[in-house]
C-alpha cells in the first residue's frame, strides 16, 4: 500500500468519527424548544373552557405549572397571531377569533354522513326499525344510509335509491325548511306537474311540518309503512338533509308513533349540533 491509499485511508476513518459541529447541535436544541413551547401553546389553549372563559397569567401559571414570564410569551405570541384576544380592562386572556377560523375550515370538511353514522346506528338499535338518512337532490331525494330494522319482519333497504320529494315525509321536511322562493321552485317545477289542488295540500302540510318539527308519511313512498322524519340543519342553519325512521303499520299506535317522532327530532338535533348549528340562530327558511 503507498503513501497516497494511506492517507485516503485515514481521512475516511477520520470522517466516519468525526462529532456534529457545534452549530447542528445547537440547531438541533433549537428544533426541540420550538416542539416544546408549541406544545405548550397547545396546553394554555385548552384551559379554557366555558367556566373558564377569561383567565389572567396566574391562573394560567398555575394550570400549566409553568413561570409567569413562560406564560406571558407564550400569552404573547398567540395573542398576536389571533388565537387568544385579551381584555383592556382586566387584562384577561380568552379565545380569539382566530380559533373560530380554524374551527370553520374544519366543519367544512366534515360531511352529514360521517358524523351522523353511530348516532343513526344507535337510534336503529333503540327502536328497532330502518332508519334512514337521505339528502336532497334537485326535486328528489337520495337515501345515503338505509340500517335496516333486525326484526323478523321489516322493510326491504332503500341504500342508494331515489323518490320525487314530495312523495315521502323525509323529502318534504327538506322542502319545509326551505326559503318561500326555494319551495315554490320545488313545488312548481317538479316532474310529473303537480295540480293545484295538489300544491295546495302540500302547502298545508309544510305549515304543519313547520309547527311540529317534523315530517309524518303514510303509504307514500312504501306501500303498508310509515315514516317519521325531522331536518338535519348545517351549520348555516340550511337544510340539505334529513333522517327518518320507517316501520311496517302494524307496529305503529299512537304512543308508538309519539315515541318515534321524539327520538327522530332528538337525533336530527344531535347530527345538526355536530356539524356546528346553534339552535337559537335564525333559520334560513324565516
Amino acid at each position: 500500500m503507498n503513501s497516497n491509499q494511506k492517507v485516503k485511508t485515514s481521512a475516511k476513518n477520520t470522517k466516519t468519527i468525526v462529532a456534529k459541529p457545534a452549530e447542528e447541535k445547537a440547531e438541533g436544541k433549537k428544533d426541540g424548544t420550538r416542539l416544546s413551547s408549541v406544545a405548550a401553546a397547545i396546553r394554555l389553549l385548552k384551559v379554557f373552557n366555558e367556566e373558564n372563559a377569561e383567565l389572567g397569567i396566574s391562573t394560567l401559571s398555575r394550570q400549566l405549572k409553568a413561570s409567569k414570564s413562560t406564560v406571558h410569551r407564550l400569552a404573547t405570541t398567540l395573542l398576536a397571531e389571533g388565537l387568544l384576544e385579551q381584555d383592556p380592562v382586566t387584562e384577561r386572556y380568552r379565545l380569539g377569533l382566530g380559533l373560530f377560523s380554524l374551527g370553520a375550515l374544519v366543519r367544512q370538511r366534515l360531511s352529514v354522513t360521517s358524523v351522523a353514522k353511530d348516532l343513526l346506528t344507535d337510534l336503529r338499535d333503540e327502536v328497532r326499525e330502518n332508519v334512514e338518512l337521505a339528502v336532497l337532490k334537485g326535486h328528489s331525494i337520495t337515501y345515503i344510509y338505509d340500517f335496516e330494522s333486525p326484526e323478523a319482519v321489516r322493510l326491504r333497504p332503500r341504500l342508494g335509491m331515489s323518490a320525487l320529494a314530495v312523495d315521502s315525509a323525509l323529502g318534504m321536511v327538506m322542502i319545509a325548511f326551505q326559503n318561500e322562493d326555494k319551495i315554490k321552485e320545488m313545488l312548481i317545477g317538479t316532474e310529473p306537474r303537480l295540480s293545484a289542488a295538489r300544491r295546495k295540500e302540500l302547502y298545508k302540510e309544510i305549515e304543519r311540518i313547520r309547527i311540529d318539527g317534523f315530517a309524518a308519511e303514510e303509504e307514500n313512498a312504501k306501500l303498508g309503512a310509515i315514516c317519521v322524519a325531522a331536518p338535519v340543519r348545517n351549520a348555516d342553519g340550511s337544510v340539505t338533509s334529513a333522517i327518518g325512521v320507517t316501520v311496517p303499520d302494524q307496529r305503529v299506535d299512537a304512543k308508538r308513533m309519539e315515541m318515534l317522532s321524539r327520538r327522530v327530532v332528538e337525533t336530527a338535533q344531535a347530527i345538526s349540533l355536530r356539524l356546528g348549528y346553534i339552535s337559537d340562530q335564525p333559520d334560513l327558511h324565516t
